[in-house]
């Protein structure tokens, strides 16, 4: 299992590159100075049109980790509220390597 650095270093509102999801579980990590910023894993059901938030458990609005399941998708994080000293790493990987590609 690797992880995929998908965010480095974010400072404004906006969107990671998206991925392709194959399919199953994977982590999400996410580090760095939030300053009232808000961090969400994201996925798309329809090629990347839609966009939903994965759930709670993958919203964060300080560092931390959290585990998801998700049938093959586009996934992204998104940040939100960002301000001056905003700076959002994020990471995801997966169960079984490969899982994640650009």
């Amino acid at each position: 299992m690797a992880f995929t650095q998908i965010l480095t270093a974010a400072t404004a509102n906006g969107n990671s590159s998206q991925y392709y999801w194959d399919v199953g579980e994977g982590q999400v990590v996410v580090s760095g100075t939030f300053d009232g910023a808000t961090a969400k894993l994201q996925f798309s059901p329809d090629n990347g049109t839609t966009w939903v938030d994965v759930g709670t458990a993958s919203t964060f609005t300080a560092a931390g980790g959290a585990g998801f399941t998700l049938n093959a998708c586009k996934v992204r994080v998104n940040i939100s509220d960002a301000d001056a000293s905003t700076q959002i790493n994020a990471w995801i990987s997966s169960g079984v390597d490969g899982d994640v590609n650009l």
